[in-house]
């Protein structure tokens, strides 16, 4: 049974009382570091400046710049792997308990291929993600992480000097549930950017899409209006389309792109529903390493983080797969 994030606090409080402890002890440290890395950086300066060395009268200054950038990230991200191993394990647990964290996993590369999701953009040179959940809901299995995917990029400029860099292809959560029937073939719902600029033109590029081999099977043309302003849809078996996209399915997922207000992605496949949703916060991260003394000890702050694991949890109530409308064969 989930509990309440008061519930929460009150289990977790031991914990979150000695990790406070320890970072403060880690801010006290950078604190010194810091101090004696620009005192003893600031007085060589100063003497070599008095020596008339030039430019490099700087540079211990500089160097002590670059130790208190590097003492930061150390000290900030051993407080982020200890608030993540030692507090988001247990909170997910208390949460839902059949749910599982992992801090550094993500949803397998194959599983990103299956989905088809981005099946026209270039395969991944980067395939990053951490804040892995798995466990069943319910009736409902599911896993889920964030996940960036980024393609390599390569121009060259007129006198033939070479620029590189990096494009993202998606960064969010990306989710798989079990959907409890087998599907025969493929069926996307994807966001409609053309017709909504382009009214019908844009329909009829996105059919020629499909036969061009652009997209899986045929468009779909569904009845509901704002459905098809927000989605398009192609699927190798129209009929199974229907089947899976009736008029409740339909609602819920115009439903759950408005709580979002983000332009998600959906595809049926193989007896799992998948789902992108684009996001740029970071999900389940601890407050910063200068917080204000007790943050963690504060209801509201575990409030967030239960309000996040229901953001991406949210798919299970939202399309309803609780409810076993279909049996698998």
């Amino acid at each position: 049974m989930q509990v309440s994030p008061v519930q929460a606090l009150r289990e977790l409080e031991p914990i979150l009382r000695a990790i406070e402890a320890e970072r403060s002890q880690r801010v006290h440290q950078f604190a010194q570091i810091t101090l004696w890395s620009v005192v003893i950086g600031g007085l060589l300066s100063l003497g070599l400046a008095i020596a008339q060395a030039g430019a490099w009268a700087l540079a211990p200054l500089g160097i002590a710049l670059l130790i208190i950038g590097g003492v930061y990230a150390a000290k900030a991200n051993e407080w982020r792997n200890t608030f993540k191993v030692r507090v988001m394990t247990r909170l997910v647990k208390l949460f839902h308990p059949s749910l599982n964290y992992y801090p550094n996993r993500a949803i397998a590369k194959q599983e990103y291929h299956l989905s088809m999701l981005f099946h026209n953009a270039p395969e991944p040179d980067r395939y990053w993600g951490e804040d892995y959940i798995e466990g069943v809901i319910d009736k409902t299995d599911i896993r889920l992480s964030e996940l960036h995917t980024e393609y390599r990029q390569v121009t060259y400029d007129s006198k033939g000097n070479r620029r590189e860099y990096w494009v993202t292809i998606f960064r969010g959560l990306f989710i798989s549930a079990d959907f409890h029937k087998h599907f025969h073939g493929v069926t996307l719902v994807l966001p409609d950017t053309e017709q909504s600029w382009l009214g019908g033109l844009g329909q009829w590029l996105q059919s020629i899409s499909a036969k061009l081999g652009n997209q899986p099977g045929e468009l779909v043309k569904m009845e509901d209006p704002e459905f098809e302003r927000l989605f398009k849809v192609f699927s190798t078996d129209q009929i199974e389309a229907r089947y899976i996209l009736t008029p409740n399915m339909i609602r819920r997922i115009v439903e759950f792109r408005k709580k979002t207000d983000s332009p998600i992605r959906l595809s049926f496949i193989a007896s799992r529903v998948f789902v992108a949703i684009p996001t740029y916060h970071d999900h389940f991260e601890p407050p910063s390493l200068f917080a204000p003394a007790d943050k963690l000890l504060d209801p509201s702050t575990l409030a967030q983080y239960f309000e996040e694991l229901r953001f991406a949890l949210a798919v299970v109530d939202e399309l309803n797969l609780n409810t076993r409308i279909w049996t698998k064969r």
